[in-house]
């Protein structure tokens, strides 16, 4: 247990059985919804994110269909035209930080999801968006106390200036929507029919918070996975160039798939599952928790596990070959009732990314050693940025494993 101050005691849990029944608790024994409220600046009061269960659930069923397997599968094509505009406006053989342009393209391609063919609205929010959003690698988010010292009340107040430009677009928008009576297309127009058990509709505000939850939620975490998959690939040569040549073939993208899985294993964004608040007494593998204590399923200690995963620092997606991994041990996305709606459009993009860049790129270090994680808001992130160097690949030549610049130090 760690007791941090100022905050209620923590009890890291890493064991699957004792995460499982974290997930399985009854929502009046513990809140998760307690767990995301250093998001609540960018989120809003009223994001289903902080929501315990009825308030949760609600907007999460509204919403949830438009991030079906078989709606994202209809979108395929879409995210695969923006991903390949995007990474051939890339530069070549120079020091480049992907993680960057990898926050720019998968905004854009929740942005279109989200919004449909608001194109005009979609090229408006989206600078607006990633102003607002560098707040996420400053302290100020974390730490309140900080917002007005001397240093910090420039950032805060940048971010509060930001934050009423993303509101006031999405809210004109909003004003739009509300006056048509087109049948519901994408997820704003699932919001609007949204209504609440005395038949009320949601308020702007309320709509407002449930898009950006949503928008922040859909790309920061592609962005940054992503971002780690171009630092192991790019270190692991061997892997990369196994990827490449299935690409090429076209047969199949099985290996495609496990380096996906393996990077989400290897290094996930999230060290642990939103935090659950201990409302009433539960035990869990022996042990009695109460009131204030928050758990915290580790999920990034339990994929790191020797026992679940043989030699766990490596990175080796035939580990995934033959068999997909384990519900049980591998939880990128969470789970129970706080489980990622956005699962199958991240792993599209994140497969459609990787395709567009090994079939015509070979990624190369930029430094010695895989850059180490910085923390952005809730998640970890290359600290670096993922910098690599983009090279063009040589169909039916082998690719060479290192840069001149790999010795270098991040």
């Amino acid at each position: 247990m760690v007791y941090p101050i100022d905050m209620p005691p923590l009890v890291f849990l890493s064991n699957p059985n004792d995460i499982r029944a974290v997930f399985a608790a009854p929502p009046d024994v513990l809140h998760p919804g307690a767990g995301a409220a250093v998001a609540a600046p960018l989120f809003g009061k009223s994001s289903f994110m902080l929501q315990e269960e009825e308030g949760h659930m609600s907007v999460r069923s509204a919403i949830s269909p438009a991030f079906r397997r078989h709606v994202v599968k209809a979108h395929a094509e879409t995210v695969r035209r923006v991903v390949r505009k995007e990474v051939r406006s890339w530069p070549l053989e120079e020091v480049f930080p992907t993680h960057p342009a990898l926050r720019a393209l998968t905004l854009r391609v929740i942005l279109r999801s989200i919004f449909g063919e608001e194109e005009a609205l979609q090229r408006a929010l989206h600078g607006r968006l990633l102003e607002m959003l560098s707040v996420t690698a400053s302290l100020v988010l974390q730490e309140p106390r900080v917002r007005y010292l001397p240093g910090w009340h420039g950032t805060w107040g940048r971010f509060v200036r930001q934050r009423e430009h993303v509101d006031e677009l999405i809210i004109a928008l909003i004003g739009r929507r509300r006056v048509t009576d087109a049948p519901a297309q994408d997820m704003l127009d699932m919001l609007l029919a949204m209504r609440r058990p005395d038949g009320a509709a949601l308020s702007e505000r309320e709509l407002r918070d449930q898009l950006v939850s949503t928008i922040i939620a859909g790309h920061e975490t592609t962005a940054a996975s992503l971002a780690w998959a171009f630092q192991l690939l790019a270190h692991n040569p061997r892997v990369q160039e196994r990827v490449a040549e299935e690409i090429a073939t076209g047969t199949s993208q099985e290996y495609l798939t496990a380096t996906v899985q393996e990077v989400l294993r290897h290094s996930p964004v999230f060290l642990f599952a939103v935090p659950r608040a201990v409302v009433q007494p539960i035990e869990i593998g022996g042990w009695t928790y109460r009131p204030p204590v928050h758990l915290l399923g580790c999920t990034y200690l339990m994929q790191r596990d020797p026992a679940l995963y043989p030699e766990p620092d490596q990175f080796r997606p035939e580990r995934f070959l033959g068999a997909p991994p384990s519900p049980r041990t591998w939880l990128p996305w969470g789970g129970g009732r706080r489980r990622c709606m956005g699962q199958h459009l991240a792993m599209l993009e994140m497969q459609a990314v990787l395709r567009a860049v090994l079939s015509e790129r070979v990624v190369r270090p930029a430094a010695a050693h895989v850059e180490r994680a910085g923390w952005r808001s809730v998640m970890v992130a290359p600290r670096a940025g993922s910098r690599v160097i983009l090279g063009v690949r040589q169909r039916g030549a082998r690719q060479p494993a290192s840069s001149p610049l790999a010795s270098a130090t991040v």
